[in-house]
């Protein structure tokens, strides 16, 4: 599968728009219907048009890999696990790309999110952990173990756009 260079016009429309949806599920923890339903236009106005995806993928390939995103993400979001923008979202990526490049951000994706979920929930274990030299009570750490975790569900739509920027700034050959 060709992927065009990190430097690509393409990619650097992709990589913007990873941004986009990361900061905004970061800050908000919700991905907006307009960033995410908008590239599936435009993934099938591109796949119609050129008869490739934006990032240069086949036809088959893209629309594998939009359908390997549901196949993996809507369980999760039956089961209250996901948002809806986060399905919309790993769709949206492969439509716009691959299933190899999909699944790479997917993995990167879901393990990051995976580390972040550990680090929200063990804080005050992983602190505790530390050597004495570090357990200052008037440290940042400190701080940082004694807050609760958030209420709110950790913020997938930045992992996979993680995920998705790795994957891209990867070099050709390891793809």
């Amino acid at each position: 599968m060709p992927v065009p260079g990190a430097n690509s016009p393409a990619a650097a429309l992709v990589l913007t728009w990873a941004l986009l949806i990361a900061w905004s599920d970061w800050r908000h923890r919700r991905i907006p219907n307009l960033l995410s339903l908008g590239a599936w236009v435009v993934a099938f106005c591109v796949l119609a048009l050129s008869g490739r995806s934006l990032l240069g993928a086949e036809p088959a390939s893209a629309l594998l890999a939009a359908a390997g995103a549901l196949l993996v993400t809507l369980p999760g979001y039956l089961t209250k696990r996901l948002g809806a923008g986060d399905v919309k979202f790993l769709v949206a990526i492969g439509l716009l790309s691959s299933w190899p490049l999909t699944l790479i951000c997917f993995t990167v994706g879901a393990l990051l999110g995976a580390a972040v979920g550990l680090l929200s929930k063990q804080r005050h274990s992983l602190y505790l952990a530390l050597p004495r030299v570090l357990q200052r009570p008037d440290s940042w750490l400190a701080r940082w173990a004694a807050r609760q975790p958030p209420a709110r569900h950790i913020p997938l739509g930045t992992c996979l756009s993680v995920g998705l920027i790795a994957a891209l700034l990867t070099p050709h050959s390891l793809l």
